[in-house]
This record gives C-alpha cells, sequence and structure tokens, in this order.
C-alpha cells in the first residue's frame, strides 16, 4: 500500500513538472538521422531546430524534440544531413553563354544562327585552329579556355579594328574582353532565379564567380535580388581594377565583391603551364601571362587597399612566383584571405610558403580524374605523378577549398569529393572530413560568407541538404552514386527530388 502511494505521489510530482516545462517554438524541426555540422570540431548529431532560417540547436534527438515544438517537422528517415556545398571556383555568369551555346563535339554547321553571335565551347586546340565558319559570327573557345578563335566581324566589334580573317587570340586580357562583350550582349538574359536553380539542385548555397567585369557587377549589386550567395571576383585588367579603387569593396548581404584575379599561366595541355624545367619534348619551360603590374606592382595596392588578390596557377614556376610576389606584399599573417587557384603542380619546396602570410589554397579537384596519367609525355612522368598532391597542401596549411570550374567542369560536387579522397598509386588523397569542409566552410570562408553559412551552428543560417548516401561512411566506390534529395536555404526548401 505504501509502495502504491509513493508511486502515485512520483507520477504527480513527475507531472506536474513536466507541465512546467515549456517547449521553444521553432518553425522546423529536422530529425532521426545524421547531421554532419561541418564545425570546428566537425560534430555530428540527431536533430536540429530552425526559426526565422537560422539554425536555434543541434543535438541528440531527445533534447530537440523535448525542448522545441513546431508544426513542421522533417523526419530523415536515418538520411544525412550536410551542410549546403559552396563553389569555390566557377564561371556561374557564363551559363547565360552557355544555355545557348553549341559543344564542338555536337557542333554542325546546321545549329549555327546567323542573328546572333555562335559560342562554341571545348574544342580541341588542334581542331580550333582549323574551324572557320565566314558566313557566321562565333567565338569559338578551346578545351582549357586557354584559347579562343573570332571571326572578323567581332573582332572589329570588340576591339574597334579592321581584320579581314578570324583570328586565334591567346592573350587573357583579351578573351575577357572578348567573353565580357557577349556577356554584355545577354546581359538582359541574366535571371537571378535562373542561376539559383543550378545552384540549388546540385546542393549548394551560393559560389565564387570568375572573370566578371564590371559592368555586369554593377548591373547585378544594384538589382540585388540573389537569392543566393554570391561573391563576384573581377577579371584582372586596368579598367576593373579603377572601377574598384574608385567604388571600394562591397557587401550588399548576399553580393559580396571584395577583389580581382589575374592568370600567372596557362594549362599542360598547350605547354603554357610555367615550369621550373623545360617540357618533354622541346626546351620550353611555358609562358608567363601576367605582365609586371600584376605580379609586382599590384600586390602592394591589393594590400593597402584590402582588396582580394587571386593568382590563376597551373605549372611549379607560376606558383612560386604568385606565392614570393603575394607573401612580399602581406608580410604576416592576416585576413585578407588572398588565395591561388588550380595549385596543379607545386615543386615540394614551394609548398610551405602559403601558410606565414594566410595565402589559402583552392582547387578543382575534378582537373585531376581528367589529368592524371594523360600529361606524362607533355611534362614527365614524374611530374605528373607529383601533380595534384591535394594532402600536402592540406597538411601545410590545414585549408582546402574545392570549386567545380563550371560551365567548364561539372557542377557535380560528389565527382570533387570522390577525387579528394581517392587513393592509390600517385594520387594525394586527404580525410572525408576535410573533404567535405573543401566543400562546405572553406570555400565559404574563401568568399568572406563563412558568418551565415557553410556549417551548420546555433545562429547561422539554416542552408542544409538531404543525402541519400553518407558520405562519411559509403564505400569509395558508392559516392558517386550520391544524389541530392531537398536543398534548404535558409530554412526554405528550395529544392526536392520529389
Amino acid at each position: 500500500m505504501v509502495k502504491l502511494k509513493l508511486l502515485i505521489l512520483f507520477a504527480v510530482t513527475a507531472s506536474a513538472l513536466l507541465s512546467c516545462i515549456k517547449h521553444k517554438d521553432a518553425d522546423l524541426i529536422v530529425h532521426n538521422g545524421t547531421i554532419y555540422t561541418c564545425d570546428l570540431e566537425f560534430s555530428s548529431s540527431q536533430a536540429m531546430a530552425i526559426k526565422d532560417g537560422v539554425v536555434l540547436e543541434i543535438g541528440p534527438e531527445h533534447q530537440i524534440l523535448n525542448k522545441y515544438t513546431s508544426t513542421e517537422k522533417l523526419d530523415l528517415k536515418k538520411r544525412t544531413v550536410v551542410p549546403a556545398f559552396f563553389d569555390a571556383h566557377s564561371y556561374l555568369l557564363a551559363k547565360t553563354l552557355k544555355s545557348n551555346a553549341i559543344e564542338y563535339v555536337n557542333l554542325t554547321k546546321d545549329q549555327l544562327d546567323n542573328s546572333k553571335i555562335n559560342y562554341i565551347y571545348n574544342a580541341p586546340i588542334r581542331e580550333l585552329r582549323q574551324l572557320d565558319y565566314p558566313d557566321f559570327q562565333y567565338v569559338a573557345r578551346s578545351s582549357s579556355g586557354n584559347t579562343i578563335k573570332v571571326d572578323p566581324l567581332t573582332f572589329n566589334s570588340v576591339f574597334e579594328a579592321a581584320r579581314n580573317e578570324s583570328l586565334l587570340i591567346f592573350d587573357k586580357d583579351s578573351i575577357i574582353k572578348v567573353i565580357d562583350y557577349i556577356e554584355k550582349s545577354q546581359l538582359n538574359q541574366f535571371y537571378s532565379k535562373n542561376l539559383s536553380s543550378e545552384l540549388f539542385k546540385n546542393g549548394y548555397s551560393g559560389c565564387t564567380s570568375f572573370g566578371v567585369n564590371s559592368i555586369t557587377a554593377e548591373k547585378i549589386i544594384t538589382e540585388n535580388n540573389a537569392t543566393f550567395y554570391h561573391q563576384l571576383v573581377l577579371g584582372g585588367n586596368p579598367e576593373n581594377f579603377q572601377w574598384l579603387t574608385k567604388t571600394g569593396r562591397l557587401d550588399s548581404g548576399s553580393i559580396h565583391l571584395k577583389g580581382l584575379s589575374y592568370f600567372i599561366d596557362g594549362g599542360f595541355g598547350e605547354k603554357e603551364a610555367l615550369l621550373k624545367a623545360h617540357y618533354v619534348s622541346d626546351v620550353t619551360y611555358g609562358k608567363l601571362y601576367a605582365d609586371s603590374f600584376p605580379l609586382y606592382e599590384l600586390p602592394e595596392l591589393c594590400a593597402s587597399l584590402n582588396f582580394q588578390l587571386i593568382f590563376h596557377t597551373y605549372g611549379d614556376s607560376a606558383f612560386a612566383l604568385a606565392s614570393t610576389q603575394m607573401g612580399k606584399a602581406l608580410k604576416s599573417v592576416n585576413d585578407n584571405r588572398w588565395r591561388i587557384e588550380h595549385n596543379q603542380l607545386v615543386h615540394q619546396s614551394d609548398f610551405k610558403k602559403l601558410k606565414p602570410y594566410s595565402i589559402l589554397p583552392s582547387v578543382q579537384p575534378t582537373q585531376a580524374t581528367m589529368d592524371k596519367g594523360k600529361v606524362g609525355s607533355i611534362i614527365g612522368e614524374n611530374r605528373d605523378c607529383s601533380s595534384y598532391n591535394f594532402s600536402e597542401l592540406y597538411t601545410q596549411n590545414q585549408f582546402l577549398a574545392s570549386g567545380s570550374l563550371f560551365p567548364i567542369g561539372e557542377m557535380n560536387p560528389f565527382e570533387q569529393f570522390k577525387a579528394l579522397i581517392k587513393s592509390g598509386e600517385c594520387s594525394y588523397p586527404i580525410e572525408r572530413k576535410h573533404a567535405l569542409k573543401a566543400l562546405t566552410i572553406w570555400p565559404a570562408m574563401l568568399a568572406f560568407f563563412d558568418d551565415k553559412t557553410g556549417s551548420l551552428e546555433a545562429g547561422k543560417n539554416a542552408d542544409f541538404i538531404v543525402l541519400n548516401i553518407d558520405l562519411m561512411k559509403a564505400p569509395f566506390d558508392k559516392t558517386s552514386d550520391t544524389q541530392v534529395q531537398r536543398t534548404y536555404i535558409k530554412g526554405k526548401l528550395e529544392f526536392s527530388v520529389n
């Protein structure tokens, strides 16, 4: 009898205590899955509460469900959640070109349109030299993007100079000027919504867009209707530099513009990567694209103006030159987030040149999938084997960002992930948790959006994706089967396969 009274008393007391607990309101509770936060400790949990587009708390299932109440719940059914990806290296604005463009492999004369400038991409350099359509305006670009061929009328319009024959153009500034001209004529086709769809369906919350001209940047910033995080990087030329110097760094919430990028050299395939030792077949060391201004004067100016400076390097000599000049201007540890892109070949003695000056490496790992084992006859087997050393770049800097190179490359984060963790002879993988950070928080950091997106933490925006596969545990061969099933930006469902 005494035991019964005690049990009744305990039940009443417990009921009273529970009735005093006030549940906190949330807009969405995500639970019953595995959530990888990509925070500093790379913690994981089972549930998450979201309100007003912001993460309230991440924790164990019972903790979140007992603490928060919401009319909307997402039962993950044991699926995986990761932060939305961020593309460190894209030419997203070129989507307006590619949507009306023709890939060279599919090119027929019947596809050409005499009412516009035809844009042809991914042409092998040898075939690009032979390509000629005298009855049409066209711009044809090589597979590497480092060479274009332009018809006389388009050339005359862009450069205001008379020419009678089609012309191959290798100069980076001239290539940018031609592409800018085409983009300018298609500015009315720029729709943030369409670009958002391209990102969201692939699980991205935002991207860094390279090669932007000041006119395009000004229009985008003025419209300010981006629904994704967009870092605009101006193409390195005097006009863009002068515009940025006059305008200054711009931050419109979802749009950042803080710097310029310059190419130091070109790719291996066309023997334009600047090497320390000559190419195999002939005594040439590649090509230096940059003149004295971006290499020896610009870094000091960018450091004094707090601009972000970005160099693109492919060969080991180009990397050594770029990192040395950046270091001289920066002098010490800083938060300018200067970056070197590509880093396809780095001499062992030069990896250490980044960290003392907080220079950050960014790579496009799917390029390794295409290049590895195929350029040995051009640069030598030893250099081919030592190229794309993701492991050493990460080890030296405790940082590595990954980009797609879209639309030259496919916007496929899972192929990037796979390339980053691939092991085997002449491969230099990084751990899976670091590969996931290379697709999320680290590229967001490069773009100055890491306070908003890139990781799932209390107080940050609820930008996340639901995956059908756990990337941390799946067999290597299965990572390519990963699919984005849902994309949430600021707690709002923006893409779903259903």
